[in-house]
């Protein structure tokens, strides 16, 4: 869902000027990452002439985000393992999120070959709608995405591919490689494009970073620059942050995460260590369980979620995300919305899919609608006074049954009643 007023501006998620990029760890020297041997030849400098979509005076003037090259998608091919047990073949991706990204995904992949491929991606970030866009296309089709540089055969090793390289890239052909994680970058937009995937791979020394989004006004058809208030720009860019924590909690990342990435300057990256990856549920582990998140909507309406994300080894490791929302109209019944990601032997098998609260309420959800070949949803209304009960109770219990198998999920309840409203005041007949 695009924010009423986004469309006036171009959200700038992009990388800032490499000296600003990685701040120097005590006794490391700048440019120079933490644990990773220094490059022999320094970063090269950028270039003196600005941007016409320039950063306010506070920032560097040398940074320069925009002139960063399209992204180009290609397939490489390394040693046995050379992208992770078992996987010797990738799709390797390099450049800035531009408006276009997306769809360029979408017709590489439509390609059968690079389907069932994971992907790679270093890059410097982008804009906001396009790299959101990125992430559902990964998303919907149930894709493995990590962070690492990609370096064909024949192409110096360098921070960011020069133009001999980039043209070899876009050759259309599979390239023999090597896959450095220890390079990888994904910073600002491209770390929102990482997090649609459902499997997200980052390795040691991958560089995983956040900071604030810049709005810049969209130019009126014509090319002549459109004047907006202060005050709906700052009404965009709640509205901006608004949309990512929406996002991000559907995908199944903590929205605290956003948090951050807001407290950090848009000439600043913060460099999440491992442990704030696996805190905020980048890297979720075998299991992880966002807050509840309340999403206010037109007309009064809302919709509160929380999203749970298992890793499940049946048949393949992979993990899946469900995701639970409850809608809410003044005076009408309130639905439970429930929306699993499926594991391909799952596919076209009926499973029974339950939901508890104690004594608070009994939901028998039936045969979902799929929204595609890989994820379905099942609605069901709900009593407004057992959501009450709900949101008093410790858990919900999801109980999902397929003939002799049976797995039961439990979910927190802290802060739901909070999310609802006080419990749950404005949603259903309140």
């Amino acid at each position: 869902m695009i924010a009423r007023l986004l469309p006036l501006f171009v959200a700038a998620l992009l990388l800032p000027h490499p000296a600003l990029a990685q701040p120097a760890a005590p006794g490391v020297k700048p440019g120079t990452q933490q644990g990773a041997r220094p490059s022999a030849k320094p970063s090269p400098k950028p270039s003196a002439k600005p941007s016409t979509r320039s950063a306010p005076n506070s920032a560097p003037k040398s940074r320069n985000a925009f002139k960063h090259e399209p992204m180009i998608f290609f397939v490489a091919k390394g040693g046995p393992d050379a992208c992770g047990p078992g996987c010797d073949t990738w799709i390797g991706a390099e450049g800035t999120f531009d408006p276009q990204v997306h769809e360029r995904l979408s017709a590489f992949l439509n390609v059968p070959a690079h389907r069932n491929l994971p992907i790679f991606f270093h890059s410097p970030g982008g804009e906001l709608q396009p790299s959101i866009a990125t992430g559902n296309v990964l998303r919907e089709r149930r894709m493995t995405a990590g962070i690492g540089q990609t370096i064909p055969d024949g192409c110096r090793e360098r921070p960011r591919a020069d133009a001999a390289c980039r043209k070899r890239m876009a050759s259309g052909r599979v390239l023999p490689a090597r896959l450095k994680v220890e390079n990888g970058i994904c910073a600002s937009g491209c770390g929102y494009a990482l997090i649609g995937a459902s499997t997200r791979l980052i390795g040691p020394g991958a560089k995983f970073g956040v900071h604030a989004s810049r709005l810049v006004p969209r130019p009126a058809p014509g090319g002549a620059r459109v004047d907006v208030s202060a005050a709906a720009s700052r009404e965009a860019e709640g509205q901006s942050y608004d949309l990512l924590k929406q996002y991000v909690v559907l995908a199944g990342v903590d929205p605290a995460l956003i948090d951050v990435a807001r407290k950090t300057p848009h000439d600043r990256v913060h460099w999440l260590s491992r442990d704030e990856l696996q805190r905020h549920g980048v890297m979720p582990g075998p299991s992880y369980e966002t807050p509840w998140l309340r999403i206010p909507l037109p007309d009064a309406k809302f919709t509160v979620v929380k999203s749970l994300t298992q890793l499940s080894r049946d048949g393949r490791e992979e993990h899946r995300t469900t995701t639970i929302g409850i809608d809410c109209t003044p005076g009408q019944r309130p639905f439970i919305t429930v929306r699993r990601e499926l594991p391909a032997y799952e596919t076209g098998a009926e499973l029974a899919l339950r939901m508890s609260a104690g004594e608070a309420f009994s939901l028998t959800f039936h045969e979902g609608r799929r929204a595609d070949a890989a994820t379905e949803l099942r609605v069901q209304p709900v009593a407004t006074d057992a959501l009450a009960r709900a949101a008093s109770s410790e858990a919900i219990v999801l109980r999902e049954e397929r003939g002799p198998f049976i797995r039961e999920t439990r979910l927190s309840t802290k802060g739901l009643a909070e999310a609802l409203g006080g419990g749950p005041k404005g949603c259903g007949r309140f």
